[in-house]
């Protein structure tokens, strides 16, 4: 298994974007791939969860070489991703009104799984790998897994139904005067 951590938790963040990331009052729901794409425009509400996915970026290209960085940056991730249990809202894409949220979705806690794979599996290296080189390196699968995973946030970004105008939430529509 230690060996194989990296293709785990690829596998597992790649599994994660097929299902819902979130579950809100009224019935509606943001999907993982939708929360991955759109994450950023959670800051100026005080959301910065997303930022697990750069750290675990980098926690991912730096598991051989930087073995101790990219453990330190997996945990952040996870540390970061584990305080998506504290979001109270989020908005829809449909009608850019805040909902509660209800509970995490699968996506979710396939995206924490991954992020608890590698970290598992980088201790696992940091403990008994004594060079870079005892550190298992990318597989053919690995670099398969990662082009899957841009062909999926492309697709993701070119799909109508996952469409997102930031500006809507952000500066919502102005009601009408009344005199």
């Amino acid at each position: 298994m230690p060996a194989y951590y990296l293709s785990l938790s690829l596998l597992l963040y790649l599994a994660s974007l097929f299902f819902a990331g979130a579950h809100m009052s009224g019935g509606y729901q943001l999907s993982a791939l939708q929360m991955l794409i759109y994450g950023p425009w959670g800051m100026p509400f005080g959301l910065f969860q997303w930022f697990a996915n750069p750290l675990f970026a980098l926690a991912v290209l730096a598991h051989r070489r930087f073995r101790r960085l990219a453990l330190l940056a997996g945990v952040g991730a996870l540390y970061m991703a584990l305080g998506s249990f504290a979001i109270e809202r989020l908005p829809d894409n449909v009608s850019y009104a805040f909902h509660d949220v209800t509970a995490l979705g699968l996506g979710f806690y396939l995206w924490a799984l991954a992020l608890l794979a590698f970290c598992a599996g980088q201790a696992w290296h940091c403990w008994k790998a004594r060079s870079a080189l005892d550190v298992p390196g990318w597989r053919w699968w690995d670099g398969a897994m990662i082009v899957a995973l841009l062909a999926v946030v492309y697709a993701g970004l070119q799909t109508p139904a996952l469409r997102f105008e930031p500006g809507a939430v952000l500066m919502p529509a102005e009601q009408g005067q009344v005199l």
